[in-house]
């Protein structure tokens, strides 16, 4: 009896001891198949994150942008990466399909900017590819100088900085940054024959009297960063305020200031300036285009309240000797011929050739001419959002850009083909 049963208990020994490494094996597999599924799909993930990254190769024509990367990031985007057009800021184009832009995330609450980028586009705005980031802090979220920049390419070009900073400079599209010596509240970028006009306000501590601001022009050849000249615009007030002269528009070595309702002008990059006419005195200052070295345009605007206003539109072929009246409009109904409209005007913008014209009456209220500004026609709201203003208007041709504050573009290639090309979700 005890002989039998010491042979169970070796068989039962005996059939642990192999069941064992049975279990271990079976336990290595499940290791090893679990292993593996990891191992794959790490694989796809670190694949998909490569190419979203922009490292492999691309086509000419930038992919469709994904609706993910407009989402506000605290970790920088890789260069590279395509975004659409919901986060641009400012812009600039070269031609109906090329140029550049400053795209800026937003943190949820538009409170703060998390980071912003120099991007460039190919096919006319509908998609943006990131070619660097801005340095923290360079970009104003909203003021004076939000929208300011002037780029030859882009790779080369200029931006403005929050005051009291002067501009950044880059060589690369963005990948490196060099800051101007241009202190103060840059006011305009313009590009003139190879060199880069720049002005800028400045205002010293002190007493009124004895520390008025003074406005500044600096021209500088491109890629320096110091100014081969620089000039004080005029006081015609004789130094009573602490208002520098404003400057309204700058275009190569041409430019147009105003102090109270004095209207001054520079034909030489400020070396010299000149009074000139203000064809609407007490109405404040005007917004100014300088079609070219003599034909300029000026809209003047009162305001009555509820976004309505009186409008003016004068017209200089003499470089401001004389001016003449070429359309008006009024929140009354019978204003005459040529009514631009009874909105207050956000943006004005002209046509190198002087017979396309826009004018933002905000919010989203477009108005276009296509006579040189003597007709005007109301083009339509730009969506149903209220919140889609424009600063400016950029135009090749008769094509015109006109971005969206807090982020978004319109375009139209004609007078009547207006339509949002994006929009940030704040609009």
């Amino acid at each position: 009896m005890s002989l039998l049963t010491e042979k169970k208990d070796q068989l039962l020994v005996e059939e642990i001891v192999v069941l064992i490494p049975e279990a271990r094996m079976r336990q290595r597999r499940r290791w090893l198949r679990t292993g593996l599924i990891v191992l794959l799909v790490s694989a796809v993930v670190l694949l998909v994150s490569l190419y979203v990254g922009g490292l492999g190769n691309r086509s000419t024509t930038p992919p469709g942008p994904s609706s993910a990367l407009t989402q506000s990031s605290v970790t920088p985007l890789p260069v590279g990466t395509v975004i659409n057009a919901s986060s641009v800021v400012a812009i600039q184009m070269f031609t109906a399909t090329q140029g550049v832009a400053i795209a800026t995330f937003w943190n949820k609450s538009f409170t703060t900017i998390g980071n912003s980028y120099l991007t460039t586009t190919v096919n006319g705005g509908t998609s943006w590819r990131i070619t660097g980031v801005l340095p923290t802090g360079s970009w104003a979220a909203l003021g004076q100088d939000t929208g300011l920049i002037a780029f030859v390419s882009p790779r080369e070009g200029y931006i403005a900085q929050p005051a009291p900073h002067g501009p950044l400079f880059t060589s690369n599209g963005g990948r490196t940054w060099r800051s101007v010596a241009f202190a103060g509240e840059t006011t305009s970028l313009s590009l003139s024959k190879g060199d880069v006009v720049v002005s800028a306000e400045r205002c010293p501590t002190g007493s009124v009297g004895t520390n008025p601001c003074v406005t500044r022009l600096g021209t500088f050849p491109l890629g320096s960063l110091t100014p081969t000249s620089a000039t004080v615009i005029p006081s015609l007030l004789a130094g009573s305020t602490k208002v520098a002269p404003q400057v309204l528009a700058l275009s190569g070595s041409i430019g147009m200031a105003v102090e109270g309702s004095t209207l001054i002008a520079t034909s030489d990059s400020g070396t010299s300036w000149r009074r000139v006419t203000n064809p609407c005195p007490g109405e404040g200052p005007g917004k100014a285009q300088l079609a070219s070295d003599s034909r300029w345009y000026m809209l003047c605007g009162r305001g009555v309240g509820m976004m309505k206003a009186y409008n003016w539109l004068y017209k200089t072929a003499d470089g401001g000797r004389t001016w003449t009246l070429v359309a008006k409009g009024s929140p009354l109904r019978d204003v005459g011929t040529g009514n631009i409209g009874p909105y207050a005007v956000n943006a004005f913008g002209v046509s190198n050739d002087g017979r396309e014209m826009w004018i933002d009456g905000g919010p989203g209220f477009l108005e276009v001419s296509s006579d040189g500004g003597r007709q005007w026609r109301f083009a339509g709201t730009i969506g149903a959002k209220t919140n889609i203003n424009g600063p400016y208007f950029v135009s090749v041709g008769h094509e015109v850009w006109m971005p969206i504050e807090f982020g978004g573009l319109v375009r139209a290639t004609r007078a009547s083909s207006w339509k949002i090309v994006a929009e940030s979700s704040f609009s």
